[in-house]
């Protein structure tokens, strides 16, 4: 099956169609849901995601397909794998490991998006199932819609923001900028202080359909440039070449101590 990158236009065209109407700005419900998607022993244990999908329509069945890209691949050309059968009108599934269980892959992580003929809620966990004790220490992570990505704008509006960071030996930040488009993303990404300053950059290429993870923000990434303990710390994610691509990002801060990890969605500055 085609794979195509969607428009802002048509996504919201999709959602209001026949009986559904146009998701609010701060809505996740969606035609194209994005999230990160992992079997993967980590730094700090071994992690695993599971999805669940909704189909909030009440007359509609949905047509659902699932793109898994890892990490660093070009996704422009990779199949997709359809639910059968279509979601009935108010059903939800379970995909439990979804990087295994469903793309016969392991020891990998990427970018999984979801499209629905109509508007979908997708929600995620990835969690911990290392340790001495039984259980598990999880993250929920929303699919971020398409319409929430954005392009390139070389003002504060084209700026997505991770806020609320902690420099702390304790924690490991680490971040991800995501590229829906089938176009190669060119990414910037600043370290910026409580203040306003920006204390570094950083430029990465994101092939189409794929992310790109930043392991240890403060303990790597941007050593270099030396940012003071404690906080708060914020990054900025931008488009930085204006070529049709679009950007959507988050962090992920884990405690060292315990495994315990919570996800930080990268946010606009307006609607």
């Amino acid at each position: 099956m085609s794979r195509i990158a969607p428009t802002v236009a048509a996504a919201l065209l999709a959602l209001s169609t026949i009986s559904a109407a146009p998701a609010a700005a701060d809505s996740i419900v969606t035609t194209n849901a994005y999230l990160p998607a992992v079997n993967i022993t980590g730094a700090t244990g071994v992690f695993r995601t599971d999805v669940w999908i909704f189909n909030p329509e009440t007359s509609l069945d949905n047509e659902v397909t699932l793109y898994f890209t890892p990490a660093g691949v070009d996704g422009t050309n990779l199949e997709g794998i359809r639910i059968t059968p279509d979601l009935a009108p108010r059903e939800s599934v379970s995909l439990t490991d979804i990087v295994k269980n469903y793309f016969n892959l392991t020891e990998t992580y990427g970018l999984l998006e979801v499209r629905g003929k109509y508007g979908l809620m997708v929600t995620s966990n990835t969690y911990n199932v290392g340790g001495d004790r039984p259980g598990t220490y999880g993250q929920y992570s929303p699919g971020q819609p398409y319409r929430s990505s954005l392009a390139f704008d070389d003002s504060v509006y084209g700026d997505l923001y991770v806020t609320g960071l902690t420099n702390d030996p304790n924690l490991r930040t680490n971040a991800v900028v995501m590229n829906p488009t089938d176009v190669p993303l060119e990414a910037g990404v600043q370290l910026v202080d409580w203040a306003g300053i920006i204390y570094g950059t950083r430029v990465y290429t994101v092939k189409p359909f794929s992310m790109q993870q930043l392991n240890d923000v403060f303990g790597a990434e941007f050593a270099s440039f030396q940012p003071p303990a404690g906080g708060p710390w914020r990054l900025n994610m931008f488009v930085n070449l204006d070529n049709g691509a679009r950007i959507l990002g988050y962090a992920t801060v884990t405690d060292k101590r315990t495994g315990d990890p919570y996800l930080i969605p990268a946010q606009a500055m307006r609607p």
